[in-house]
């Protein structure tokens, strides 16, 4: 059986891509939002593993002093990151609109 990442509830996913996961928000930290990706933005490393690629950005992502940076998690690392108490989930729709077409842009870009 394969070892798929799961999606968060449709209400977090409301007007979301389908290649969105889940998103969670860091209020104090400059790499702010955190948003995992499935579909096709995500592999198997070598040992097998399920990683999940995750886009970690500020509140101002395209600002000259902004910060947007690609990552990946194997998919326990994922399921541990979603349970930590430091960040909470947002919905997608909470994320700024300037924000979500950041991260539209960044995932169709290649």
């Amino acid at each position: 059986m394969k070892n798929h990442p799961r999606r968060a509830r449709s209400q977090w996913r409301e007007a979301a891509p389908d290649y969105f996961l889940d998103c969670f928000d860091h209020p104090k930290r400059n790499d702010r939002y955190t948003i995992l990706f499935g579909g096709e933005l995500r592999g198997r490393n070598d040992n097998g593993a399920t990683w999940i690629n995750y886009l970690a950005c500020s509140a101002n992502p395209t600002s000259p002093v902004g910060f947007s940076q690609w990552g990946e998690f194997t998919d326990s690392d994922a399921r541990n990151y979603r349970y930590a108490s430091s960040r909470q989930r947002i919905r997608w729709l909470d994320l700024p609109e300037h924000v979500r077409a950041h991260i539209v842009a960044r995932a169709t870009s290649e």
